[in-house]
Order: structure tokens, then C-alpha cells, then sequence
């Protein structure tokens, strides 16, 4: 009989993996069929993180919610609600400050054919997103969670994910894809200096099963494997260079891990790395010992197994066939999905806020509302790239290229901006010379400026004839060069 059930063994891993390998050739044709039966099956929860200050960018953010920066003109948000749409959600939930949820409703109510369910979190508490997720328990009870940040703009295909996801029978899947090559070598706004960016060292099996998953700012030189992780696994790839895109499809066991642990603060940091280690915490034990018991104890109850059936519960190749809904209590399994094809970026630091309003004509498509055109002025001159919001006013021969110009913005004459952001209500005077810059809300630019790759905070008054190059004006009237 063991060596029946053996080979009975060895035949179905044989056919899972041959039934996944056709399952990723077939991946990019999923979106050809519906998705609504596949969502109603999983209940699917789509939930936006958008609570978050923008630590990274607080000289633009200080006057306006991160997930409202204009991308062009249209709020950051509207790409991660996009992708929504296009994969067939009809309803989202939306995590905000409770002093911004007025403003977020404002900007994006109406624009979508979703219904919003947007939820205030406390001003002053210092949550992260595995915090908020908690917060919002009663709406995503018994449910499986789709986790989107704000800040993507991506044109990727979600629903692509999502059956890769049931057809793996995975517990919890990442999205990765290739760090932006554009990012690499660009100047932070206001400075001298290059970007430093975060990388993370990302492990899998050959069929993207998850191995480890960690920011490479928590090593020095090594980045340490357990030798039983080593030995389960015959081929191993290790990354540096793909982008965790912060796209997560969480199945309800573990999202009751995070509800039940309060000690997990955020996703990314804490959640994903905790996850990824538990798929490995089982022991081999003897008759007359019990197991051992982890962090996962609630959910990872189970009778001791044999070595045998170690093996075959730890394989990549051990994928539910038959069950959607794979439990915790037989096992833990996590995978990434790469997608190389699909255009996406992080618009979470100043550099990639700046590099996509580079690329403002082919970033609507991505955000799902229809572009808003730009108006025809006499005796000025606006290129096919640049985006002008409503009530502009541009004075003769003022000049905008490769720019986004946001509403309520008034142009003196010979005023020229190029390859710059300006947000709303800003005031130009006349003879400025605007190159590589942005410029935030409220602003009022006095006679004969000129800025170069600096950055204006909301709310200044910048004097006649001053001249920044890569400096910073924000505060009451206060100078800071980087």
C-alpha cells in the first residue's frame, strides 16, 4: 500500500505541475473571460490604502493627501481604481485620514462606476496598513482581501492575478515586476543628488512559490538561509532588482491572522516576511514528541506528519486541484506573480511623483478618466503633451511644454515653463522662467523668477527677480538647499 500511495504521490505532482505550467501559458487570455463568478466564489474584498502621509515626499504633501497628487491633472488615486474597474470590482473600500475623507470624497466621487465605501482612520494615530486593515474588521469579515496601495499607476491586468492566485490554491500572492529603469538615474527635485532607492531580496522556487522576502536595508553583507529551506528546494532564484508593487490577494485565514495579532503593524514589513517563514516552520517530529507550535498556532493546528508527507506538503508542486478556498489548517502557501509586460511604478518619492508627469500623455489611459484637453489660448503656446486644467489664463507669449498645468493657474506674458509640475491656483508673474520644477498649490510667483529643478511648498510667495536652482522654499519663507 506505501509504495501504491507513492507513485500515486509522484503521478500528482507530475500532473500539477504540468496543469501549472499550462495555467501560466494561458495567464495572459484569462481577461478574456468574465470575472464577476470567480469574485462571488473567492469573495473578494478590494480594499485601498490611502491613509498614508507621504513621508517621503512632505514637500509636496504637506497641503494636499498623498492620494490626491495630480498625475497630470487627475488624482493619484484614480489609477489604483482603474484597475479595479477594468478587472470587473464593482465596490471598494477606501482607508483615508478622518481629516482628509471630505477632500478624497470630493475628488473622486462619481468618477468611477464603483461603489466607494470610504473609511476615516484617527488624525494623530500612527498606523500602519496591517493597522488599518484591523480597523476596518466588521466590513471584510469572512472574506478573502485584495490590498491595493494608492500610489500605483500600472496598466496591469488584476484579474490575471486573481485566477493564477485560485489555481495555485494560494493562501496570500504578490505582485512583482521589473524595478522602473527610468527612476534609476534621476535627480530628486530640489537636490543635487541621486535617488537612493529601497530594494528588496526576493527568493522563489521555480514555480514562484515564495521563499523569502525581505528589504535588503535589514542586511549588511549576507543575506542568511535556513539550510531546511535550502534542501527543500532544488532550484532556488533570488532577485534584487524587482519591485514589490504592493498588490497582495490575502485569503481569509490569514486575514484573520492579522486581525487576531496586533503586534503586525504593517504588510510589507512585518505581514509578508512573517508569512512567507511560516510555510517552513514545521518540524519533523518522533512518536513520542509533540509538534512544535509557531506563531501561527490558531491557524497552523495541525497532527504531526512524517517525513514523507513533509516533502510533499512543503512542494511548490503541492497545489489544490479541487478546492478554491485552500485552508491554513492543511497548509500555508505563498506565491509571487511576476509581470514583466505591464508598465508600473510606485508613485511614493519625489523622483517617481516627477518621472510620471513626464510621461503625462500616456499616463491617462492608466487613470480611467477621460483626459481633460487642453484649452486653446491666443498668442501663447501649449504643446500636444501638456496638460492645462479649467479656468487658466496664459498672458501673450507665455509658453508651457512637456508640463501639467493644474486650474485656477494664471500665466504673465513671456512666462515659459518646461517639463515642470504646477498644481492648482498658482500665479505667475511675468518673465518667469520655470525649467524641471514643482510648484505646489496656492502659490504666487512675483515678476522675472526663475527656478530650476526646485521644488515651491503650498502657500509661498516667491519675490521679484529671485533665482533657486535645486533648492526648496517651503515653511514661512524659509530657504532650505539639500
Amino acid at each position: 500500500m506505501n509504495v501504491l500511495y507513492e507513485c500515486y504521490q509522484a503521478s500528482l505532482i507530475k500532473l500539477k505541475n504540468y496543469l501549472l505550467s499550462f495555467c501560466d501559458f494561458c495567464t495572459p487570455f484569462f481577461s478574456r473571460f468574465g470575472h464577476d463568478t470567480c469574485y462571488k466564489k473567492m469573495d473578494l474584498k478590494a480594499v485601498v490604502m490611502a491613509a498614508g502621509t507621504g513621508s517621503r515626499m512632505r514637500e509636496i504633501t504637506s497641503g494636499i493627501p498623498k492620494c490626491l497628487l495630480p498625475v497630470g491633472n487627475i488624482p493619484l488615486i484614480s489609477s489604483s481604481l482603474n484597475i479595479l474597474k477594468q478587472a470587473g470590482f464593482l465596490e471598494a473600500i477606501i482607508i483615508v485620514r478622518e481629516n482628509e475623507k471630505a477632500k478624497v470624497q470630493n475628488a473622486i466621487e462619481n468618477k468611477f462606476d464603483l461603489k466607494l465605501d470610504i473609511v476615516g482612520i484617527p488624525k494623530h494615530e500612527d498606523w500602519g496598513t496591517a493597522d488599518s486593515l484591523r480597523h476596518i474588521k466588521d466590513k471584510i469579515k469572512s472574506s478573502n482581501v485584495i490590498v491595493l496601495s494608492c500610489d500605483i499607476v500600472s496598466d496591469f491586468a488584476l484579474q490575471n492575478m486573481i485566477h493564477l492566485h485560485r489555481l495555485r490554491g494560494s493562501s496570500l500572492t504578490v505582485l512583482l515586476v521589473p524595478f522602473p529603469k527610468s527612476l534609476k538615474e534621476a535627480e530628486v527635485p530640489g537636490s543635487k543628488k541621486k535617488c537612493k532607492f529601497e530594494r528588496d531580496i526576493i527568493a522563489m522556487d521555480s514555480h514562484g512559490k515564495l521563499i523569502f522576502i525581505n528589504a535588503e536595508a535589514d542586511f549588511e553583507e549576507t543575506v542568511p538561509f535556513k539550510r531546511n529551506i535550502l534542501e527543500q528546494n532544488n532550484e532556488i532564484k533570488i532577485y534584487s532588482n524587482l519591485m514589490d508593487a504592493h498588490i497582495y490577494i490575502i485569503n481569509q485565514d490569514l486575514v484573520n491572522f492579522i486581525m487576531n495579532n496586533v503586534q503586525i503593524s504593517t504588510l510589507k514589513g512585518e505581514f509578508l516576511p512573517a508569512a512567507v517563514k511560516q510555510q517552513f516552520n514545521f518540524k519533523k517530529q518522533n512518536n513520542n514528541t509533540e509538534c512544535n507550535e509557531s506563531s501561527l498556532a490558531p491557524i497552523l493546528n495541525q497532527e504531526c506528519i512524517d517525513l514523507k508527507k513533509l516533502a510533499f506538503d512543503l512542494s511548490s508542486a503541492n497545489y489544490s486541484m479541487y478546492n478554491s478556498q485552500p485552508t491554513l489548517e492543511n497548509k500555508l502557501v505563498c506565491f509571487s506573480y511576476i509581470d514583466k509586460d505591464c508598465f508600473c511604478t510606485r508613485v511614493n518619492t519625489l523622483v517617481a511623483f516627477a518621472n510620471i508627469n513626464k510621461k503625462i500623455s500616456n499616463s491617462f489611459s492608466l487613470m480611467g478618466v477621460e483626459q481633460v484637453k487642453s484649452h486653446q489660448f491666443q498668442k501663447s503656446q501649449v504643446d500636444s503633451v501638456s496638460v492645462v486644467g479649467e479656468n487658466c489664463e496664459l498672458l501673450p507669449k507665455s509658453s508651457i511644454k512637456q508640463s501639467a498645468l493644474g486650474s485656477n493657474c494664471k500665466l504673465g506674458e513671456k512666462t515659459k515653463i518646461t517639463n515642470s509640475i504646477i498644481m492648482d491656483n498658482v500665479t505667475f508673474g511675468k518673465e518667469c522662467v520655470i525649467q524641471n520644477s514643482i510648484i505646489c498649490s496656492n502659490v504666487v510667483m512675483e515678476n522675472n523668477c526663475s527656478l530650476k529643478n526646485s521644488i515651491i511648498g503650498p502657500d509661498q510667495t516667491v519675490q521679484v527677480l529671485t533665482k533657486l536652482n535645486c533648492e526648496i522654499l517651503q515653511g514661512s519663507d524659509h530657504l532650505m538647499e539639500i
